[in-house]
């Protein structure tokens, strides 16, 4: 008995302690699938205005290609603001209050007929 017991124990003790260890809710696969590379891919939080950017990318972000955005404990709340520079055109395209805890995925696309970039979150 005593062995069930201690063994419940643990077990408590690693469920409180495993979101510690998990990764943060905010992190995001972008995957593109406009048709188009990316030379930017920013996140800010709405508090910062749209001033402020920092390009995650290490490279240019090719059509068909991931890129995996990790977020860290200095960064605070799950609405945050994105934004993508286009490699050949200058041109941005900027999302708003996007609430990044709700997803893990971002499929971006790019509609010629309408002009129009939007994502998909899975």
């Amino acid at each position: 008995m005593r062995m069930i017991l201690s063994a419940l124990i643990v077990l408590g003790l690693a469920l409180v302690a495993a979101p510690a260890f998990a990764a943060d809710n905010r992190n995001v696969s972008v995957v593109n699938e406009t048709g188009y590379a990316i030379k930017f891919l920013g996140f800010n939080s709405p508090d910062d205005g749209l001033d402020e950017w920092e390009n995650e990318l290490e490279k240019t972000l090719k059509n068909q290609n991931t890129a995996y955005v990790e977020f860290d404990e200095d960064d605070e709340g799950c609405v945050w603001n994105i934004k993508v520079d286009w490699a050949n055109y200058d041109e941005s395209v900027l999302w708003k209050n996007v609430n990044l805890c709700k997803f893990d995925v971002l499929r971006l696309r790019y509609d010629s007929a309408t002009d129009t970039t939007s994502f998909i979150a899975e």
